[in-house]
C-alpha cells in the first residue's frame, strides 16, 4: 500500500480518500454517500487496513 495525498494504491487499484470517522479513514474507487460504506477502511495507529473480505497488516518502511 502507497498512500499519495489523498490516494491510496493497493494492488492494482487506486482508491480515493473519501474521509475520516474517528482513528478510521476510508477509501473506495468512488466514494460513497455515506463514507463508512467504503470499501476499505484503514486505522493508520494500528496499520490495519479491512476491506469486505480480508483485513491486512500494514506496516511502515
Amino acid at each position: 500500500m502507497v498512500l499519495r495525498k489523498a490516494r491510496m494504491e493497493f494492488k492494482d487499484l487506486k482508491l480515493d480518500y473519501c474521509g475520516s470517522l474517528g482513528n478510521q479513514s476510508y477509501f473506495d474507487q468512488k466514494c460513497p454517500s455515506l463514507i463508512q460504506e467504503s470499501a476499505y477502511t484503514f486505522t493508520p495507529s494500528s496499520g490495519v487496513l479491512m476491506s469486505k473480505d480480508q483485513n491486512y497488516q500494514c506496516s511502515a518502511l
